[in-house]
């Protein structure tokens, strides 16, 4: 196949090579589930609010973070106040400058759909003095790299319309999730979960299979059917009344967001506080890839962990007291550096080829992406010139449960959990459930993984060694303890 000439910033997604993301938070659609209730009162006011804002900046600084380079949709340049608002005119000077630096040293690269200008406009409206100051940044002061699947627009098309496809597809499955799985990772009661799927989900399955099988489901299009309030327009994240409304958004923005990362083999990122990856349920035996499709599976298996691991290094504002300049002041250190390469090493290392990484190469990637977490929350503390400071006061918790018995160790930040489950290997028997906790204190959040069950032999005979061991007390529990604050992420690793 001939080879398109490609000027230097034109990029494929095999030219992303130092850790590449796209983070779901970004979507000017995206709303945390408490946010988005409140869009469904008669009173709330249209379009996008503060909070939101709020939020998805501070994921956008926590994606930037937690990444070597940060794909964003164009058109989210240009419809999420979260982005815009860092180049506007208007913006702080310091931060500005630091938006450009990160466009120009391809930290942050827009997605070219089917488009090639950066600058070309949209058929949809939006707020053209945006427009403006995107396109004058653009001309005058940025050159961002710019990806798309192809620069031969025929073949773009042709990859770029599977992503489309795929959505109009999956729609229809949304119907087939195992509601045990779907209630509590959308945080709902079971009843509720079922209530939906032979609601507003059977709902959407007939109504997906009756449109143009030609034409592509966009998702303005499920909006105006089913989520949108009558009359109104997606953009002005107004929400209809209805018990399952909200947690339908949820899926449907959580499906819509995968559609690039899953064509490209970017990692997708699912914020702490909306539902994982996996509540979309890949891994149900007639979703999966063919077993003698090993690199897809390994994909699969990848993406489903980095979004876990995420997940659980951080929680939700884990960064929102970093202004942009810190986070480029902080990827400039050694120990950003070191942390993100540690994250590459593990994520996309570990299953390239179709290969899967062994039990002993887990717990040594685990350990050491926790580890260079750790010096990396310091050497953001010491770089960070915000007005408030980097506040962050993260305390590490270690939850063993089995058979009843609960164990919490607390930690410092020196302290490797998964170096303390290990020694138990040596010390108790029985089926082990590993829980890692990351309570943030100043902002009263926390968040948690849980590591694949350990099986050992009878854990109530030793349990007096495991106390021994790590110098602990136990408390008796039906459940894992908590502590205080929202949990983040209740999923198995």
């Amino acid at each position: 196949m001939e080879q398109v000439q490609r000027a230097h910033n034109q990029l494929v997604f095999a030219d992303l090579t130092d850790y590449p993301v796209m983070a779901q938070a970004l979507d000017n659609q995206w709303l945390p589930a408490d946010l988005a209730e409140r869009r469904q009162s008669a009173l709330a006011a249209s379009g996008t609010p503060p909070e939101a804002v709020a939020a998805s900046a501070a994921e956008l600084r926590r994606s930037l973070v937690n990444s070597g380079t940060l794909v964003v949709n164009r058109a989210f340049f240009l419809n999420n106040s979260a982005l815009y608002s860092s180049y506007l005119p208007t913006a702080d000077p310091a931060e500005r400058q630091a938006f450009i630096r990160l466009l120009d040293s391809r930290a942050l690269v827009p997605y070219l759909y089917t488009e090639r200008d950066p600058a070309a406009e949209f058929t949809w409206g939006y707020d053209r003095q945006v427009h403006r100051a995107w396109a004058r940044l653009l001309a005058d002061e940025a050159d961002p790299g710019l990806v798309r699947f192809d620069w031969d627009d025929e073949r773009n098309a042709e990859l770029a319309g599977r992503v489309g496809n795929w959505f109009s597809t999956e729609l229809s499955r949304l119907r087939r999730l195992n509601t045990v799985d779907l209630a509590k990772n959308l945080g709902i009661g079971l009843e509720q979960a079922r209530a939906m799927r032979e609601g507003i989900l059977k709902e959407l399955y007939f109504w997906a299979g009756d449109q143009d099988n030609d034409q592509v489901i966009t998702r303005n299009a499920v909006y105006e059917r089913f989520l949108a309030r009558p009359g109104t327009g997606p953009y002005e994240n107004l929400l209809r009344e209805g018990p399952h409304v909200v947690a339908t958004k949820q899926l449907v923005d959580l499906l819509y967001s995968l559609g690039v990362p899953k064509a490209s083999g970017l990692a997708a990122l699912t914020p702490p506080d909306s539902p994982p990856r996996s509540t979309l349920q890949e891994l149900r035996a007639e979703e999966r890839p063919r077993d003698d499709d090993p690199e897809a599976v390994a994909l699969l298996l990848r993406g489903l962990l980095a979004d876990d691991l995420h997940r659980a290094v951080d929680g939700p504002n884990s960064y929102a007291g970093l202004g942009l300049a810190d986070v480029v002041r902080l990827r400039r250190e050694e120990e950003w550096r070191a942390y993100v390469d540690a994250l590459a090493s593990f994520v996309r290392g570990g299953f390239e080829g179709g290969r899967l990484p062994s039990p002993e190469e887990f717990a040594a990637g685990t350990r050491e992406v926790a580890r260079r977490h750790a010096l990396m929350l310091r050497a953001a503390r010491k770089t960070s010139r915000s007005a408030d400071g980097f506040k962050r006061e993260i305390a590490t918790v270690l939850v063993v449960e089995s058979a009843g018995i609960a164990l919490q160790v607390a930690a410092g930040q020196d302290f490797s959990p998964l170096a303390v489950a290990a020694q138990m290997l040596t010390a108790a028997a029985g089926t082990l459930t590993v829980r890692l906790q990351f309570r943030d204190k100043a902002a009263g959040l926390s968040h948690s993984v849980t590591l694949p069950a350990l099986r050992l032999g009878s854990l109530r005979k030793d349990w007096a060694t495991i106390v021994q061991v790590l110098r602990a007390e136990t408390v008796e529990t039906d459940r894992v303890l908590v502590g205080a604050g929202r949990l983040a992420d209740r999923q198995a690793a």
